[in-house]
């Protein structure tokens, strides 16, 4: 079982989260997200193809219409600026203790779309996208026994161009 969490930083946005660790997080039902390294049509065979900028898409993200959804569309209308998004995974460890596997950073946020919708006979969800200048994430591994073991960590600046994360 996968658990997802969100939290826009300054200015706030309180969601309807009631996990002791999460209270008041946003609730997030899927996420996606593709970053590419385009490749230059002169390259060769020997490697060293890319000479352009790795580009980001946008984040998504899911999660069912909420106390968040109209802040989510006035933000979005008015370009809001959010110094900090933080996005926490997490799962069940073997002993059902719950383990964060994945810690996801954004600097310097904007709402980039908002998308709601109702499918058939289901109830009101909601997409939305985030664009950010820098960008960390922190993978934990899960021990066999239980419990969080070592990390691997990785960051990438938009703005600077190299593996900060800074802007």
């Amino acid at each position: 079982m996968k658990d997802i969490y969100l939290k826009f930083g300054n200015p706030a946005i309180k969601g309807e989260s009631a996990d002791k660790d999460h209270k008041d997080w946003i609730e997030i039902n899927s996420w996606n997200h593709t970053i590419t390294q385009p490749r230059s049509a002169m390259s060769g065979t020997a490697g060293g193809a890319t000479t352009e900028r790795c580009e980001h898409a946008d984040m998504a993200f899911s999660k069912d219409l909420d106390v968040v959804s109209p802040l989510l569309y006035q933000h979005a209308s008015g370009g809001t600026t959010f110094d900090e998004v933080t996005v926490d995974f997490m799962r069940s460890d073997g002993e059902g203790n719950r383990v964060k596997y994945l810690e996801i950073k954004m600097k310097y946020v904007i709402i980039s779309s908002v998308n709601p919708s109702v499918v058939g006979e289901g109830l009101p969800t909601e997409q939305f996208s985030l664009k950010y200048a820098a960008v960390q994430w922190k993978y934990t591994q899960q021990q066999v026994g239980g419990g969080a073991g070592g990390n691997a960590q990785g960051a990438w600046s938009l703005t600077k161009n190299d593996k900060t994360y800074a802007v």
